[in-house]
Parts: structure tokens; sequence; C-alpha cells
């Protein structure tokens, strides 16, 4: 029944991508919806793109293996990073229009090639490390109800290849609707009976009264929740929906709406996992979610609620494949090789925005077979732009004092240190020679106090000439 159910909802998504393709006429349609989401849509969407393997499994994996507060963590930096998000710059950077976080860096600064040959090179790591950590997480769920791993790779891929390439941003936004709308019924579901299974008195006192950051773990509370707490306001992906959202007031209460369901789907799992574990001593913790599931609740409401498991790493998939799309696309094709045409008058943009779909999940697919830990993927590689384009960009938004003197010496400095912290995280003859996990946080202490002094001198100089 349970397999019935998935791959029931896998062909829905085949077909969802095709009824939705005649939307597609331009790249800006493929892109970003030609600007057209409401706020229901445009919330969905921005929830579904975070609610993916790190919120919904590994929220649950770090809550069985370290306790429920440390399995918050990473949820809590993806959901208060929305919430700020809106709050702060959803609406002005919706206002700036374009396509990508660098059209604003342009607007703000202005155009410059090696600045968009940079964010494009550093970007793709970036975002299919993204990618590929979400097709791991799919393909090891199918894999725990009977699927061959392998075999789940490429069946993932193929779904989300069908849908993404034919629907572009309006299918994986109404498909973002269908999962989170699940989720958001399903998780709560499970987490309440997970509760009423664990029937030994004052353990789930003991579960909640876990201290917020356990001794020891300080470095590792850095390293999960402050990359996405402060890097989703001018990530590809939220620009993109940004962009996507119909007015600037859409793309503001669109993220504080997504953000607020992030950390409610988060504080759900994480305790599904740290209950769970109790009433599952010995399995492994990444197991505990999918069994609760499967033991816990009516085999056609699991079978529904794991489609939607499924479907939301795979919708956070989607929503990086289409960031990479735009990103080559439009940084790379149009403003570094026709920076003197609009991205909608390019014949081939669309084109090039497929093709890249199709190059990144076939790398992606290669590097899964390798991979094991996801969330150590997901933020690893955001090292290299995050370290060099946060200070930048979000300091543009806010800092009307920034120069472009600043903000060029701060991705130089954050850029440096953010690509040794990355050197430092992977296996190689680096590996360890500084703490990654503080490797962000030093990275954007350092780049901000570059880009505040640096603007500082040559703002005082443009106003002496």
């Amino acid at each position: 029944m349970l397999i019935a159910i998935v791959l029931l909802y896998f062909a829905s998504m085949g077909v969802l991508g095709f009824a939705l393709k005649k939307r597609n006429k331009t790249a800006s349609d493929f892109l970003i919806a030609g600007r057209k989401l409401g706020i229901v849509l445009t919330t969905a969407t921005l929830a579904g793109v975070q609610i993916g393997a790190g919120i919904v499994l590994g929220s649950a994996e770090t809550g069985a293996q370290s306790g429920l507060w440390p399995g918050t963590w990473y949820g809590l930096g993806c959901g208060f990073g929305l919430i700020l998000a809106g709050l702060l710059v959803a609406s002005k950077l919706r206002s700036v229009d374009g396509f990508v976080p660098l059209d604003f860096f342009a607007r703000r600064y202005g155009e410059s090639r090696w600045v968009r040959l940079w964010a494009w090179a550093c970007n793709i790591p970036s975002l299919l490390g993204i990618f590929v950590a979400q097709v791991m997480a799919a393909a090891y769920v199918l894999s725990i109800f009977g699927f061959p791993y392998h075999y789940a790779l490429v069946l993932v891929g193929c779904v989300i290849l069908m849908y993404c390439i034919l629907g572009g941003m309006w299918a994986i936004a109404s498909s973002s609707l269908i999962q989170v709308a699940i989720l958001f019924v399903g998780i709560p579901v499970a987490t309440l009976m997970t509760l009423l299974s664990v029937r030994a008195p004052g353990l789930i006192e003991k579960i909640v009264s876990q201290p917020f950051i356990p001794p020891g773990m300080g470095s590792k509370f850095v390293f999960l929740i402050l990359p996405f707490l402060l890097s989703i306001s001018i990530s590809y992906d939220a620009y993109l929906r940004y962009q996507s959202a119909a007015s600037g007031r859409v793309a503001r209460w669109g993220c504080v709406g997504a953000g607020l369901i992030v950390i409610f789907i988060t504080l759900c799992t994480a305790l599904i996992g740290a209950a769970g574990r109790l009433i599952f001593p010995k399995l492994p913790a990444a197991f505990v979610l999918p069994h609760v599931i499967q033991a816990r609740m009516h085999p056609v409401m699991a079978g529904i609620v794991v489609a939607a498991l499924l479907g939301a790493a795979m919708s956070s998939g989607t929503g990086v494949l289409i960031s990479l799309a735009g990103c080559c696309s439009r940084d790379f094709y149009n403003m570094v090789l026709h920076p003197n045409q609009e991205l909608d008058d390019l014949k081939h943009a669309k084109t090039v925005a497929r093709i890249v779909i199709v190059l990144t999940l076939l790398a992606g697919l290669l590097i899964a077979f390798r991979a094991s830990n996801i969330l150590f993927t997901i933020i690893i590689l955001n090292y290299p732009y995050m370290g060099s384009m946060l200070v930048p960009l979000l300091g543009g938004v806010l800092w009307r004092g920034a120069t472009p003197q600043g903000a060029r010496a701060a991705m130089v400095v954050g850029g440096a240190i953010g690509v040794a912290a990355f050197v430092a995280g992977i296996p190689g003859r680096f590996q360890g020679f500084m703490n990654y996990n503080l490797g962000l946080l030093i990275a954007w202490l350092a780049s901000t106090l570059v880009f505040v002094i640096v603007s500082l001198i040559t703002a005082k100089r443009v106003q002496e000439i």
C-alpha cells in the first residue's frame, strides 16, 4: 500500500509538470513564474524549499542522536532566517526586480563581470551540495521501505527532472503547496502518536528539560544555526522566490509565514526523533522517523506522509535546480556572455536553463552515490559563496553608507576565509587545520569589519573630492 501511494504521488508530480508547461513562454516565466505568485503559493514555495532533508530528516536524526533542542537548531536557523528576510529585505529586493542576488549587487555597487564570474563559480558547489543532500534524503527514505538505494536515487532523479524541466517555478510552487499542506497535518499527527507511545512517567519532561546548548556542543550550535539564520536573506533560492511574488508585500509576508511553518515542522520532527529514540532504542538515529511513521500510523496515512517527506526533499531539490538554472543563465550566459541584452530577449535563455538542470541532475546523482552526511553536505559547500557575498549584499540593503570599494574588499576577505574553512572541512591534506564549525562566523566578522572600514574611508574620500 505504502509503495503504491508513493508511486502514484511520483506520477502525479510528472503530470503536474506537464500540465504547467504551457505557462512557460519566456525565461522569466520558467525561472520566476512571470512574477505572478500570490501569497499562498509564495509562502508554500518559500517553506517548501527549506522543509527538505535537513529539516524533516536531519532534525529527527539529530534529535534522536543528541536530544530535542540540538535537533531544532538547523530548522530554527532556517525558520528565523526566513522571518528576518521577510522583515528586513524581501520587499526591498523584490522592488529591484532582476532574477538573482547579483542583479541587486550590480544595481547597488555597479556591474562587474569578475564579481559575476566569482559568484557564478562559487555558487555552483553551494547549490549543488544542497541538491545532492535532498536527493540523498529522498532515496534514503525509499531505501528504508525496500527500494535499493542506488535505484532509488535514479528514480528520484527522473521524477525531479520531469516536473522541474517541464513546469519550472510554476510546477515547483504548486507541488510545494501540496507537500507543505500534507506535512503540516501529517507530521503533527505522527508527533502526537509518538508522544502517546512514551508511557514511562517523567520521560517527556526529561526530553524537554535538556539544556538548549548541551555542554561541549557550542561550536556545533554555531555550525547548524548561524549559516541559514543570516544567509537565507540573500540566497539564490530565496531571491528567485522574492521575484516570483506578485509584489513586495507578498514577498515580505510570504517569508514570515513560511518561517513560522518551518519552525513548527522543525519542533515536531525533532520531538519525534528524541521521543522515538526512547521507544525504539536499538534503531539507528536516521531510521527513527520513518519507522515511527510506518509503525504508528494507518498504512494509507503513512503512505501519504512518506510521499510528502519524499516530496519535501524533492521540492527543495527542484528549488535548488531552478536556482542553479537562474545562476547560470542570468549570471553567466546573460551578464557575462551577453551583457548588453535582456534575459528574455536571448533566444536560447530558456534552453540554457533547462540544459543546466539536466547537467546538474547528472552531476548530483554521481556525487550522491559517494556522499554520506546530509546536513554536513548542505552546509560546508555553502562556505565559499556565503563567506564572500553575505556581507556586501545584506549590508547593501541595510546600510546607505556602503560603497563599491567596501563591498569588493569584504568579498575578498570573507571569500578567502570561507574557502579556507571549506578546505578545512573536507577530507584531504588540510582537513582540520582550523575549526570549520566557526568558519562562516569568522568570515562574516572579518568581512563586516573590512566592509565598514573601507566604506567609511572611501566615502570620506569622495566627499573631499
